[in-house]
């Protein structure tokens, strides 16, 4: 169960893996439309007022647009034999976990906490004690999610490309670091 959950791609070839990507990008931004999410950046997860269906759907598809670029480059400079089919469905179905994330805001209650931090400002101590262990039990869910995340992503990865040694994998991270930078530019340049 621990392989299929982090490293599905021994097990299944790009079809299969695609396919389930696929299937997750679709269901994860209607989740994003149905619980406020935005996915502005490779690695980042916002909740906000209100979320149009083609938003979180438009977020996704640059995200998966801008992590398979820099991933298939580098896959690319590894092996030549890489194939991008195995790429597109990693970085897809490697979303997942972004996806279940997007439930911690049943009710917008994540989007609230936020404005009730922002308000408070530097005054933190006059929250109620009572009102923090909820966001800070769902904040400590999310660093799980995002280290599976990567996990997903570095496992599709090392099995498309057959990733060895470590320059190979400083590969992998500079190509993951490019992506969000990538992806944040977009997202400014669309957005702002």
């Amino acid at each position: 169960m621990k392989k299929l959950l982090f490293n599905p791609f021994e097990k299944y070839d790009g079809r299969p893996i695609l396919v389930l990507g696929l299937l997750a990008t679709v269901i994860g931004s209607a989740l994003g439309y149905a619980f406020n999410a935005r996915f502005d950046g490779v690695l980042d997860m916002h909740f906000v007022d209100s979320a149009n269906y083609v938003e979180p759907f438009t977020d996704n598809v640059f995200n998966i647009a801008a992590l398979f670029a820099a991933l298939y480059i580098a896959g690319y400079m590894i092996n030549k034999k890489t194939r991008p089919i195995d790429i597109l469905g990693t970085v897809m179905l490697a979303r997942l976990p972004f996806y279940f994330d997007t439930l911690t805001n049943i009710n917008g209650y994540m989007n609230e906490f936020g404005k009730k931090i922002l308000e408070a400002g530097p005054n933190l101590q006059n929250l109620d004690p009572v009102d923090l262990w909820l966001p800070a039990l769902l904040g400590l869910l999310t660093l799980p999610l995002l280290i599976w995340y990567i996990a997903l992503l570095y496992n599709g990865f090392k099995t498309a490309t057959n990733l060895k040694t470590t320059q190979h994998k400083w590969s992998f991270a500079l190509a993951l670091i490019a992506a969000e930078i990538l992806s944040k530019i977009t997202f400014y340049l669309l957005y702002s």
